[in-house]
């Protein structure tokens, strides 16, 4: 129904937009990249699942590299990974991804990759109440048969412990037993070997045997496990002993070979309290939490890196389709949520708003600027929007840069001198001793706060100290944020390096092998996990960009910066997507609970709720793109395509045979030949546009113009192949005439006695003949004998 339709042929719907993508980039030979935006629950995972198998489907690959099958098993281990249950979807995605779908000349599938951004790895250890952790420790505890369990010291019945819910329900065992299975097929769909799966079993496990095992202070202020047993079955399971594994969880800043950055500033100078007990099991327990999101990080890396072993070939490749998924937009108060939105949610907020900013950019101000710079008079209203709660706006508010040096104050003219983004602000308060979250919040608002001169506000002030909304998606969506630990969000635990370093020694040959040949690099470890790929095969090679982002400039000094990392992140992403032609797709959310509606049934199934749907359009300016579209001029091409596109349409005597030198004249007289409208176009500098519709009119009449040419020349090509044809029937005709007239004449006579006598006589002849031919070659070899006698 898709596949070989142009853009207009085709009705809405997702597999429309892959196919044109699909078209563009095997007639342009350049890049394409199709955006997914939307809020939580939207369907953005479902769409960018049909849009990779779309594509799979109908280019096809070489060698089997990226088959159906394959992606199936990619999307469900991705699912069972880096999804969970949140108060607003009930199949979230946590992390950002970038699958890029490599092809060749002839328009085939032939290399695949995948990188992964911003993994949400506190979900492993808190959540907020009815929501879940990801779904593989699920599968782990529930799912495994009574043999798995033994070997991996589960199969006692479940403890009590720092980060996962217990006990299960029978029907949870049973979905979790179904899914267990699935999730080993699709391992060896991917060519997992047992080794690898294993070693990914063991750290998941030790994951939980760590979180059984606890944290605790001796008497004389040492930290050491509550549970050795469990312990001590963790670091069996991580092929080392529970002495060393205390050192890499406790003693991780006092080794000198593990990185120590930003650990002086992980507590408070002072302790007003007194409590020093108190104090040091915290520490404790961020130190164990710290290992069990390094184990995590690292596990989802190896994960995402045998997903790439498994897609990737030495296949030379010429353009590529880029497909981005990222987790919706964040607002938990839309479904009754009161306690405000975490600073992951304001990271996934925050792509979610580069995105629309992007999209604003390339769809609005690229047109406008294009107008202006090819001198076409536009007087359309293009987009009405408030310049307080543009996308721009909000996103300077979230990252915007410091233009000074690194100075600390609460003066209120630091507002006027030099504002500064959240990110950074979080950045520095992390950086000084005795800071807090309610710190934070105050310098938020010393740089960004309310202004009683204006009406409008990006960020507002509640009652409570470590709130604020920020007026997300240009004012229609309001976030509630809740600063509590925000600042110990963005320290960097010692211990979490010191997991990258505990798997890489571990005496088990297949996890050390495993975690030191899927290592991420030194860029790895970032605030929402990790950026996978960037250091792997040939088709990794737009990559390049983001890389830049890590080692120049700010990004370079600012690497070891847990927040930061999100700005540059994402500035890589944004910066790989502008090299590419995007296509955006706008997912609406019809309720506040449809990302629920497997869970619990919706209050008004199959109605829409009108306010949101329209604060969902007029907060991703599809209706501005749209007026912008009408009343401009979106199509365009330059004047030299235009000419040799749709010469074809002008008569023969008006068609230059000679190069031409003025390509805007020979357009000019060009297009007065053809049957469009004057008000439908308009002449630029280098290029001409048109109205909605009016290159698809002139595509149209092309496509007939050549059609015609076409059937007029298979008919001249048929009518020459038919005659001679013809030609051969009449050959084959008289021949077949002759024959048959012999035959009628042998009937009359076979009977005649003088045909018999001829017929009896007629050998005899040739017997006197064949003696007479003999005699003269005998005659010819006695004067050859002669000849050769004379000769010698």
């Amino acid at each position: 129904m898709f596949r070989g339709c142009k853009r207009d042929d085709m009705p809405p719907h997702i597999y429309a937009v892959a196919q044109s993508a699909y078209r563009n980039m095997l007639t342009s030979r350049t890049d394409q990249s199709i955006v997914f935006l939307g809020r939580s629950g939207s369907g953005k995972s479902f769409n960018f699942g049909h849009v990779l198998s779309y594509l799979c489907h109908t280019a096809g690959t070489v060698n089997r590299v990226l088959t159906v099958e394959k992606l199936r098993a990619i999307t469900t281990l991705l699912e069972y990974f880096g999804h969970s249950r949140t108060t607003l979807n009930s199949n979230a995605t946590r992390f950002t991804v970038v699958f890029s779908l490599d092809f060749d000349h002839s328009g085939q599938i032939a290399n695949a990759s995948l990188q992964t951004f911003m993994l949400d790895r506190e979900r492993v250890l808190r959540r907020p109440e009815d929501e879940a952790t990801y779904k593989v420790f699920y599968l782990l505890l529930a799912g495994m048969d009574d043999r798995l369990k033994k070997e991996y010291y589960l199969d006692a019945p479940l403890k009590p412990n720092l980060f996962f819910g217990l006990p299960f329900r029978p029907e949870d065992v049973q979905h979790a037993n179904l899914h267990w299975i699935k999730a080993q097929g699709c391992l060896d769909m991917l060519g997992v070997k047992e080794e690898e799966s294993k070693a990914l079993w063991s750290v998941l496990a030790s994951i939980y045997h760590l979180s059984v095992a606890g944290v605790d202070v001796s008497a004389g202020g040492r930290f050491q496990f509550a549970d050795p047993q469990a312990a001590q079955r963790a670091a069996a399971l991580l092929g080392t002993n529970m002495e060393e594994l205390a050192r890499y969880i406790f003693q991780s800043g006092e080794n000198a070979s593990i990185p120590t950055t930003r650990s002086t500033f992980r507590t408070s100078p002072t302790d007003k309290s007194g409590n020093f007990t108190e104090t040091k099991a915290c520490d404790a327990r961020e130190a164990l939490e710290g290992m069990v999101l390094g184990l995590y990080g690292e596990t989802f890396n190896a994960l995402v890196s045998l997903v790439n072993r498994a897609v990737s070939s030495s296949s030379r490749t010429v353009s590529s389709i880029l497909v981005l998924d990222t987790p919706g937009f964040q607002n938990p108060a839309s479904c009754g949520r009161t306690d405000g939105a975490s600073f992951d949610d304001l990271c996934h907020n925050y792509i979610q708003e580069r995105l629309q900013l992007l999209f604003h950019e390339n769809t609005i101000v690229a047109q406008q600027d294009k107008y202006t710079q090819e001198h076409i008079e536009y007087n359309g209203d293009g987009e009405s929007h408030c310049d307080a709660f543009s996308a721009a706006a909000i996103v300077n508010l979230i990252d915007k840069p410091m233009q000074q040096g690194l100075v600390r104050t609460s003066n209120l003219d630091l507002r006027n001198a030099d504002q500064r983004g959240l990110l950074w602000l979080l950045d520095e308060e992390g950086i000084f001793p005795g800071s807090s979250d309610e710190s934070f919040v105050e310098r938020l608002f010393i740089h960004n706060g309310e202004d009683q001169n204006r009406r409008t506000s990006l960020l507002n002030k509640t009652h409570h100290a470590l709130h604020f909304v920020i007026q997300h998606m240009r004012g229609t969506n309001p976030v509630l944020y809740n600063a509590h630990g925000w600042l110990k969000s963005c320290r960097q635990s010692p211990s979490l390096r010191a997991a990258v370093l505990l798997l890489h020694d571990s005496h088990k040959e297949n996890i050390s092998k495993l975690f030191v040949t899927c290592h991420g690099g030194p860029v790895s470890m970032t605030v929402g996990g990790f950026v996978v790929g960037m250091d792997g095969t040939s088709s990794l090679r737009r990559a390049s960009s983001i890389r830049r982002t890590y080692a120049t400039g700010t990004a370079g000094i600012k690497r070891k910066s847990i927040c930061l990392q999100v700005k540059f992140q994402v500035d890589g992403i944004v910066e790989t997507l502008r090299r590419s032609r995007l296509h955006f797709v706008h997912c609406i959310l019809p309720q506040h609970d449809s990302g629920l509606c497997d869970l619990k049934p919706m209050a008004n199934d199959g109605e829409l709720n009108v306010p949101l749907v329209r604060s969902q359009i007029r907060g991703s300016q599809v209706i501005d793109a749209a007026r912008m579209n009408k009343q401009g001029f979106p199509d365009h091409m330059s004047y030299s395509e235009f000419r040799r596109r749709f010469e074809l349409l002008a008569p023969t005597e008006s068609r230059h045979s000679s190069p031409v030198l003025d390509e805007k004249k020979a357009a000019e007289t060009l297009i007065e030949h053809m049957d469009i409208d004057k008000t439908q176009y308009k002449l630029g500098l280098s290029q001409i546009f048109f109205r909605t519709g009016a290159l698809l009119q002139l595509e149209e009449q092309r496509d007939d113009r050549l059609q015609d040419t076409i059937v007029r020349f298979q008919a001249l090509c048929r009518g020459r192949l038919a005659r001679k044809h013809l030609a051969k029937l009449k050959v084959q005709d008289v021949a077949i005439r002759c024959i048959q007239r012999n035959v009628r004449k042998f009937t009359v006579i076979r009977s005649w006695p003088w045909w018999r006598l001829l017929v009896k006589v007629l050998p005899l002849l040739n017997v006197h003949r064949t003696e007479e031919e003999l005699r003269r070659k005998t005659v010819n070899i006695l004067a050859f004998t002669s000849f050769l006698r004379l000769l010698f």
